[in-house]
């Protein structure tokens, strides 16, 4: 029997370097940061940091002000971690029907307690998707998701036309209202008008205000105007 104490340890062990990883998408990552993200205080930061070094899942900090940066063996388990959450998050809103706003919340339960033989399996069993619901990258081995491409919705000027690429997945209330908009993966959108409510865009027919949190949630790639459809 696994002691309940060693299961939440090797939890908070994947949390950890699952965040670190994608914090750093983004620039340096800094103990405070870390913190914030995954709801702890600064002394639980030490006490997992000095873990995680002593694991060889962390490159040790010659200061305490030095960002946190994973080692080799520290990256190649977030992304399995990674990889397990957004396959499952797959399998819950494909094959369950699991609404687009619970899905990141019952990930986050259900990647601890499977193997990476279960991930492999459920990959094949969902014919090797690249992507999740929510638009992000399924990492496969030391695949990186490259957003050079990309923009924030709420950086768009009115009169381009967008296909929205992702969505962020941690604010349920966000991706429940942008999922009623229409505002998903793979959809086409010309910004019409940024107003102290939102954007106002054409999706289809219909024109619709994403407020100005929602849109703040939304990644997407420009159109050219001969791709516009």
């Amino acid at each position: 029997m696994v002691n309940s104490d060693d299961r939440s340890r090797e939890r908070a062990r994947q949390d950890y370097v699952k965040v670190i990883y994608q914090l750093g998408q983004d620039g340096p990552v800094r103990a405070a940061q870390l913190a914030r993200r995954l709801g702890v205080t600064r002394a639980s930061v030490s006490k997992f940091k000095r873990m995680l070094e002593r694991e060889e899942l962390l490159l040790p900090a010659r200061r305490p002000t030095d960002a946190l940066r994973l080692t080799k063996k520290g990256q190649a388990l977030a992304l399995r971690m990674i990889r397990r959450h957004r396959l499952v998050e797959t399998f819950l809103h494909r094959t369950l029907h699991v609404p687009l706003d619970r899905l990141h919340t019952e990930a986050e339960r259900i990647e601890h307690a499977i193997s990476d033989d279960v991930s492999t399996r459920l990959a094949g069993f969902l014919h090797h998707p690249s992507t999740d619901p929510h638009g992000h990258a399924i990492p496969h081995g030391q695949l990186r998701q490259s957003l050079a491409h990309q923009h924030m919705l709420r950086s768009v000027t009115p009169g381009q036309s967008v296909i929205i690429a992702s969505i962020d997945d941690r604010q349920p209330q966000t991706v429940r209202r942008l999922a009623a908009l229409g505002v998903l993966p793979g959809m086409q959108v010309r910004v019409e008008a940024v107003t102290r409510r939102g954007m106002r865009v054409i999706i289809g027919r219909r024109t619709v205000t994403i407020p100005v949190r929602a849109a703040a949630a939304v990644r997407c790639t420009l159109l050219r105007p001969r791709e516009v459809a």
